[in-house]
């Protein structure tokens, strides 16, 4: 056992959890404790010179560029934006910040709304519920830019489903029975174990934690680490964007099988007032595929992403989960459930898989929250912009 650890823990470096890390703390109306520990704060980056005077060049040829060729709106008002900075002497880039505690992480934009909330450990809805349901290692509250709350957590119906969550479901490991999604048979489970993050030059800010997957809460070691690499722009658009990377490790020399099963993957369960029926009679949520397909004629079919969305708190809103070209079995299948607001990518619907050690299962997926209704040409234009990187 203590092997198995000490091979799990070579996975995410000691050493990059350095108390070089400074985290910044900003006062909220998200009721942190006042025992949480105050780290301090770090510097935002400046821009180099050589990409100043780039911008200047990139502006001032545009101007005089034929009207056909010129960048668009929003690519000249950005340059005009830093220019401007530069004549007031600011050159610090815009970008988002961070507050941590001992029981999550709260990311914000570079104006100080929240983008979503990392939970270390179970949050407090977790004790009235049994014990076999709690969980850490997920993100629950994901918000839209007005801080209208996108994703659910302990749902009556489904109290195993949280947030934005990694969960397999008919597994085996060393030939016993494993179960990652369906809490209530205790032959599985999932915890947070560390985290670390950094912001880069361009101002851009990236989180990273670690998951262990356990053959139950009794049990310490590891069947699977897995690392979640969060990346958040430094400048929000009228929507948010957070791309997260998450890679899965064996953390003993078996491999863990992935049978064939109709859901089970990287998964979101939305906000419970979308599961509420209208007065029709079907649920206030509604889902959309890339290819234009819904909840009723969408279901296992293979997308390239998937918009959740509908009225909270009396205001349209909405999430999409984008899947990249690089993922296994691309496209995925997807799981849309046909009443309750939760939907999964699922790459066993129709074969098994194994997770082998030595090979690592690396996904890529990105979120895209937003108010409003979904915008077909504006989220195809940004799945497809992150392909491209």
């Amino acid at each position: 056992m203590a092997s198995a650890r000490a091979e799990a823990s070579s996975v995410f470096e000691a050493t990059s959890l350095s108390s070089s890390n400074k985290v910044r703390i900003r006062s909220s109306s998200l009721g942190q404790k006042s025992h949480a520990k105050e780290k301090t704060v770090a510097t935002k980056p400046k821009l180099p010179k050589t990409i100043l005077l780039l911008i200047s060049f990139i502006y001032f040829k545009n101007l005089n560029s034929p009207k056909l060729i010129r960048m668009k709106t929003p690519t000249i008002l950005l340059c005009k934006s830093l220019l401007l900075s530069v004549l007031n002497g600011n050159t610090k880039l815009p970008q988002p910040s961070i507050q941590e505690t001992d029981d999550s992480i709260i990311i914000f934009t570079e104006e100080g709304k929240p983008i979503l909330e990392y939970l270390k450990k179970p949050s407090k809805e977790a004790e009235k519920h049994p014990p076999h349901y709690t969980r850490s290692g997920y993100i629950h509250p994901l918000y839209s830019p007005s801080g209208k709350i996108l994703t659910g957590d302990y749902a009556a119906d489904h109290p195993h489903q949280h947030g934005i969550f990694f969960a397999w479901t008919k597994s085996s490991f060393r030939g016993k029975p494993t179960e990652f999604w369906n809490q209530r048979k205790e032959l599985g489970d999932i915890r947070y174990l560390r985290s670390k993050w950094n912001l880069e030059e361009s101002g851009a800010l990236i989180l990273e934690c670690e998951q262990s997957f356990t053959s139950g809460k009794e049990s310490d070691e590891p069947i699977i680490i897995e690392n979640w690499r969060i990346e958040i722009p430094a400048k929000q658009k009228d929507y948010y964007l957070v791309d997260l990377i998450s890679t899965q490790t064996c953390a003993t020399n078996d491999p863990l099988v992935i049978q064939k099963y109709h859901y089970g993957g990287m998964a979101i369960r939305g906000n419970g007032q979308w599961g509420k029926k209208g007065k029709d009679g079907t649920p206030l949520g509604n889902m959309i595929t890339s290819e234009g397909n819904n909840r009723e004629n969408g279901n296992h079919s293979r997308p390239r992403w998937v918009s959740m969305h509908g009225p909270v708190d009396g205001r349209q809103c909405g999430v999409v989960v984008m899947n990249h070209p690089d993922n296994f079995r691309f496209p995925q299948w997807v799981r849309l459930h046909p009443k309750m607001p939760y939907f999964v990518f699922a790459p066993m619907v129709e074969e098994p898989f194994m997770i082998k050690p030595g090979k690592p299962y690396v996904s890529k997926f990105r979120y895209l929250t937003y108010d409003g209704t979904p915008d077909h040409e504006e989220i195809e234009g940004s799945w497809k912009e992150w392909i491209k990187n």
